[in-house]
């Protein structure tokens, strides 16, 4: 009888030699679909595991796979690595990100980590951090670590700058720096504070003087004036009665005449006198201050006939010098109360001056942000292990750790604060990247 052959047949029969290709180890073999044999004609016992790979590799599950680095295949088919481990020489091994090393089960950063701090279990004490290796004092940003004691060695007058650098009495640390601490608009010149608008020995400048009879007016020294006199040619003159100035500077009267009430005239008008060919106001005139032979003495006034110290608005007369009663150190509130050493005149009472931002605490400038001895108010002083941060005494952790009902924990791997405090994995679990999951032994 005689077979014949139909079109799906002969395709069918063009199939076999392709898949005894496949069974050979070919790199040629084509995909079939899932539940369909590539020849139908092969082998009943034939198996995935018939295929062949070149060394090292090896079948598993029909994939050729490298056993010494497969994280899937380690060492053996179906030897699978943990998350987080990576295939080595055939092993599971720990895998760490670049700039941290194995210590014990886990990867850590020996820079920085207070465990293990330049090498494995090189442990940093309670109230120690780790820094570049090395287990130094934890003081938060901004401070430094002076004899174990974090400080602002900007602020501290005790190390000011640097660690052991003392300010004498009487100054403060700013910036770094012993200086005199001076009140709003007062500079320090030569230790003292002084006002550069009004001082005659520091007019405008630290040391610039202003010259005998001169007085310093807005930062610059002039000719002081009493009322009712003009300053000509760096003099002093009353243009009602001056014959070199008569009714203004460099206008002389001809001889034989006086000027009287600024006006060049013969004879003297009711109320001055004659003085040596001059009219002049015996109540009023320096040179002839109640008699014509009368000077004042320089920085004096004529007043009433009388000649007296002249001291401007707001300035009182101690001991033959004016002085401003409400920020003179040795005058403070009144005429020879002098402040103390360290002490500042302001607004009439001796007080230690704190800079912006300082408190006063037992004669000392603190800030209560920061200063352990005195935090948030005077005489509160921290624990040890304890810093002071914003006014309040806390525990200081590292960063990346928080602070767990006083101890410092890692939430992304601590089993009892996994992901945030008070959070414990349960039992056979461990936690990563703060979340608890299953732990699987090798």
């Amino acid at each position: 009888m005689k077979r014949s052959f139909t079109l799906g047949t002969l395709s069918w029969l063009a199939v076999i030699p392709v898949a005894l290709s496949a069974c050979s180890g070919g790199d040629d073999s084509p995909d079939f679909p899932p539940g369909q044999d590539a020849a139908v004609d092969t082998a009943p016992d034939a198996a995935p595991e018939a295929a062949t790979c070149a060394p090292p590799k090896k079948v598993c599950s029909g994939v050729c796979v490298d056993p010494q680095s497969d994280a899937k295949h380690c060492g053996a088919c179906g030897n699978a690595c943990k998350t987080g481990e990576a295939c080595v020489a055939g092993k599971c091994a720990l895998q760490c990100p670049s700039g941290q090393q194995v210590c014990g089960d886990k990867c850590v950063n020996v820079q920085s980590d207070r465990d293990h701090c330049g090498s494995c279990a090189k442990a940093c004490e309670d109230t120690e951090l780790c820094s570049s290796g090395e287990c130094v004092a934890d003081c938060q940003l901004g401070q430094t670590a002076c004899d174990g004691t974090c400080t602002n060695t900007k602020t501290d007058v005790h190390n000011c700058g640097a660690c052991g650098t003392e300010c004498p009495a009487g100054q403060l640390c700013s910036n770094g720096a012993c200086a005199v601490s001076c009140q709003q608009g007062l500079t320090e010149c030569a230790g003292l504070c002084v006002n550069l608008e009004t001082d005659p020995g520091n007019c405008g400048d630290c040391g610039t003087a202003c010259s005998e009879g001169q007085k310093c007016s807005d930062a610059k020294c002039a000719v002081s004036c009493q009322t009712g006199l003009t300053e000509c040619l760096g003099l002093c003159v009353n243009t009602q009665s001056n014959n070199a100035h008569c009714g203004g500077c460099d206008q002389p009267c001809e001889a034989g005449q006086l000027c009287s009430n600024g006006t060049c005239q013969i004879s003297c008008q009711q109320g001055l006198t004659e003085c040596d060919g001059l009219c002049v106001n015996l109540q009023t005139d320096l040179a002839h201050c109640g008699a014509c032979t009368t000077a004042c003495a320089a920085g004096q006034v004529c007043s009433n006939g009388l000649c007296q110290l002249s001291c401007q608005q707001g300035l009182t007369e101690c001991a033959g010098t004016c002085v401003n009663t409400s920020a003179d150190d040795a005058n403070c509130g009144g005429c020879g109360k002098a402040c103390a050493a360290g002490q500042l005149c302001s607004n009439g009472a001796c007080s230690l001056s704190c800079q912006q931002g300082l408190t006063e605490c037992g004669g000392l400038c603190v800030n209560p942000l920061s200063d352990n001895a005195n935090c948030g108010v005077c005489g509160t002083a921290c624990a040890n292990g304890q810093l002071c941060s914003n006014g309040a005494c806390a525990l200081s952790c590292q960063q990346g750790l928080t602070n767990c009902q006083g101890i410092c924990s890692n939430t992304k791997t601590d089993s009892a604060n996994c992901g945030a405090c008070g959070a414990a994995c349960s039992a056979g679990q461990k936690c990563s990247d703060g979340t608890c999951a299953v732990s699987c032994q090798s």
